[in-house]
């Protein structure tokens, strides 16, 4: 089975939060388990190339991103997690990523004003570099706000394509903390077709990427961080999460489990 990780940390390349730290270890400790991982992450400008030991993917190269009126290219690398076998793939660009931050100016401890086009760069970027690399995901897994777009673009804007016809989506909530709104504007950005409503995209006059994420995800997963401060919103939006929680040993168990049930609910489909 193929199952695609999008996070936007992973240690020890990067680290915002807890999920870092849980997804060092789960998809090297599922891929052990046999199943076929990809890791795609931002190649920000604290990821040292030399001390990480990232090397360009040549066959990548040449893949472009339309950010609004705007088209950026993109190189990806890769680099081995220390001690596993399992490879992380960075989408790497100066205008977007060559920083000495994640999402927050060090100089003004603010947001970066363009965190919009960023996510846009690297949700696209994500399905564009899969898509060139000609691996079909049976499942992509997404984790927390910042990949909270992905599963909008899969099944609205990316679903033409082949490679994504059988694919599920999990979105997955680590954390109750959302970075993850934007003005509506953002929307312009991403060049969906004239068939998605936007207006149920936006609340107000903003786009919550954490709640795309809940709404068109084929699967929601709350992780340990997270007990009762969604509930509000997954009763609004009519939904239940699976929660997949406990020591990283226990969550890594479970979502073995978790992707052979979607994998053998579409065998049973097929075959009924």
């Amino acid at each position: 089975m193929k199952v695609l990780y999008a996070a936007a940390e992973i240690s020890p390349f990067a680290r915002m939060t807890h999920t870092a730290d849980l997804l060092r270890f789960l998809p090297a400790s599922l891929q052990d388990k046999g199943y076929e991982i990809r890791i795609l992450l931002p190649k920000y400008g604290t990821i040292n190339d030399r001390r990480n030991r990232l090397h360009e993917v040549i066959r990548l190269s040449g893949i472009e991103v339309e950010v609004g009126e705007k088209v950026e290219s993109m190189r990806i690398k890769v680099a081995s997690i220390p001690n596993a076998k399992l490879q992380v793939y960075f989408l790497d660009n100066d205008t977007y990523f060559n920083r000495k931050s994640m999402f927050m100016n060090p100089e003004t401890d603010e947001h970066y004003d363009d965190n919009d086009e960023r996510i846009v760069f690297y949700s696209k970027g994500v399905l564009e570099t899969i898509a060139k690399l000609g691996w079909e995901p049976d499942i992509i897994h997404c984790h927390d706000w910042a990949a909270g777009l992905i599963p909008l673009l899969a099944k609205h804007k990316y679903n033409d394509l082949d490679i994504y016809k059988d694919t599920d989506v999990i979105y997955n909530i680590h954390h109750p903390e959302n970075n993850g709104v934007f003005n509506k504007k953002l929307l312009d950005l991403v060049g969906l077709p004239d068939s998605v409503d936007q207006d149920n995209l936006i609340d107000g006059d903003n786009v919550d990427l954490r709640t795309l994420g809940v709404k068109f995800s084929d699967h929601l997963v709350t992780g340990n961080h997270i007990t009762d401060e969604l509930d509000e919103l997954f009763d609004e939006l009519g939904v239940s999460p699976d929660k997949i929680q406990g020591s990283p040993e226990d969550v890594s168990d479970k979502f073995a489990a978790y992707y052979d049930e979607i994998a053998g609910v579409e065998e049973e489909t097929e075959e009924s």
